[in-house]
């Protein structure tokens, strides 16, 4: 009886176990942690210039990542301007891009490389591959950092409207956007021997030539409205009229004073 009652006790015991093994097994389950996304680290924009006599070379970009996108011009004196964008990397000092760009009204790519020295950076030149149809570095790790081309650290001041006066922009009223005149719009030269050495002005039409504005160097940008039937048409304002001969011929007081194709 003895040994019976003992075996009823260990047996009790064993079931009690195993129903506190059975409650502590519980499956769990652990939440997927989703990867934190890498936030793009974008440095201020930075503008940079190389203003030498009659050459001009200005450089605008913006970093993000390591990745560098911008506006590059380039205006050396008697020689077709170069304005376009850039689109790369930088590694470690060096920028290496393409160079997408119009000259005399033909778009072009091609790679360039700048190496930043402190608050400079200075244009590479090397050895050029176009078996692909595109120019490129085809060594890279021979591009030399010592020409002429440094572009110094600058301001990057923008107007009221958000036009760089530096990169040549101006505010246009009938295309209500910054516009760089030597791109897009049509020269007028000083008609008199006397006046040759003053600067240019500017004239752009709008879609459908009902307006003309100009630019004057001696103030800002005046609309002048279309007059008279097609085919003869003239733009006026005030004492200024502009007409349609070889080329542009511009008027003040009925004297002319600017002419351009």
């Amino acid at each position: 009886m003895k040994n019976d009652i003992c075996i009823s006790y260990a047996a009790l015991a064993g079931i009690i176990l195993l129903s506190c093994n059975g409650n502590t097994k519980q499956s769990t389950t652990v939440p997927e942690v989703e990867p934190a996304k890498a936030v793009p680290i974008t440095e201020p924009a930075s503008c940079y210039a190389m203003i030498k006599n009659k050459d001009k070379v200005l450089l605008h970009i913006t970093i993000t990542n390591n990745k560098v996108t911008g506006d590059l011009n380039y205006s050396f004196f008697e020689k077709d301007k170069n304005t376009g964008t850039i689109n790369g990397a930088i590694k470690g000092d060096t920028i290496f891009a393409d160079y997408k760009f119009k000259s005399e009204g033909k778009e072009s790519v091609r790679q360039v490389a700048f190496l930043k020295k402190g608050e400079e950076f200075r244009e590479g030149y090397g050895k050029v591959n176009e078996s692909n149809g595109q120019p490129d570095f085809s060594d890279k790790a021979s591009i030399r950092f010592d020409g002429n081309v440094i572009l110094i650290k600058t301001d990057c001041k923008k107007d009221k409207h958000g036009c760089m006066a530096l990169f040549g922009e101006v505010w246009s009223v009938i295309k209500n956007n910054c516009i760089d005149l030597s791109v897009t719009a049509i020269r007028l030269n000083p008609v008199e021997m006397k006046d040759k050495g003053k600067s240019p002005a500017y004239v752009i039409f709008s879609g459908d030539k009902s307006q003309a504005e100009l630019y004057l160097p001696e103030n800002n940008n005046t609309v002048l409205e279309r007059k008279g039937k097609e085919g003869n048409w003239t733009w006026q304002y005030h004492d200024l009229k502009l007409i349609p001969w070889k080329g542009y011929v511009l008027k003040k007081d009925n004297l002319a004073i600017y002419g351009g194709m």
